[in-house]
């Protein structure tokens, strides 16, 4: 699968590169923020493009993955806690036990 996945990304490699090359003396004016920018080459502008929505996607994407990671350790922490609390009652003795745990309490929302 791996050598599927390299393969699919060379020639990926191969189209873009040979997309730069048919456009190389390609030249646009492109108006940014009210200022004008003559005769830039085209290849410059479509890597700077790219270049610029990976940077953003990386950072959206980063701050999605600090959120997941930090979800993450709260849930460890809780089975942490959870684990503690059901080796302790593992250890109890039945006589142990109060009778206020042990009683069913009817619900009043049925």
């Amino acid at each position: 699968m791996r050598l599927i996945n390299i393969f699919f990304w060379i020639i990926i490699g191969a189209i873009i590169l040979w997309f730069f090359s048919m456009n190389l003396n390609e030249y646009v004016t492109i108006n940014l923020f009210n200022h004008v920018y003559n005769e830039v080459n085209l290849v410059k502008v479509i890597f700077i493009s790219l270049f610029i929505g990976v940077v953003i996607g990386a950072l959206l994407l980063s701050s999605h993955i600090l959120k997941t990671k930090s979800e993450v350790t709260a849930i460890k922490r809780q089975n942490k806690k959870l684990i503690k609390e059901l080796e302790g009652l593992r250890n109890l003795s039945i006589d142990e036990i109060p009778d206020t745990d042990t009683q069913i309490k009817p619900d009043s929302d049925i």
